[in-house]
């Protein structure tokens, strides 16, 4: 689990850095790095596991598309704060993602990886909210966001992450 590990510790730096941001009002270029930087190093991860990859190993496809799925979101976030591109094109996004979040959270509890069902779950809740806030415009749950994005930067990022690159997560 260690490169997951790794994707993870970048993933839980910009979900917290853009939750404390939310809070304080940051301007978003201040956090388009962080959001890039974690984008690129996910999504050329995958590109190399992807080169990498067994043809015959649909699960190694699945754990390279839900890298691209989570490095796409980081390298979207940082082009609209960058651009300040229409937030709808990346809410949409966001439940296309959910629903992969939601069908791996399931497949994880079916397969008794319950720690990552979890983690998965708490994914497709951020995605879902996303999706709720910009693409159907329900502007209550901008309040929520930051402290989501908070607590699973810790919660659902960090410190798994922590815990796989120590070797002591439970799966």
């Amino acid at each position: 689990m260690g490169w997951l590990g790794v994707c993870l510790l970048f993933v839980g730096i910009a979900l917290f850095s853009n939750g404390i941001a939310a809070k304080i009002k940051l301007d978003g270029k201040s956090l388009s790095f962080i959001n890039a930087v974690t984008g690129l190093v996910i999504v050329g991860g995958n590109f190399i596991s992807l080169s990498k990859a067994d043809f015959i190993d649909t699960m190694a496809y699945n754990n390279i598309a839900a890298g691209f799925l989570f490095g796409f979101t980081y390298l979207f976030i940082a082009a609209n704060y960058i651009f300040k591109l229409d937030p709808r094109a990346f809410g949409n996004y966001s439940i296309c993602v959910t629903v992969f979040a939601a069908i791996s959270a399931i497949n994880c509890f079916s397969g008794g990886l319950v720690p990552l069902a979890c983690l998965w779950t708490a994914w497709a809740v951020l995605w879902f909210e996303g999706f709720l806030e910009l693409s159907c415009g329900i502007k209550a749950l901008g309040k929520i966001f930051p402290w989501l994005s908070i607590l699973e930067g810790i919660f659902a990022a960090f410190i798994p992450a922590l815990m796989m690159l120590f070797g002591t997560w439970p799966v």
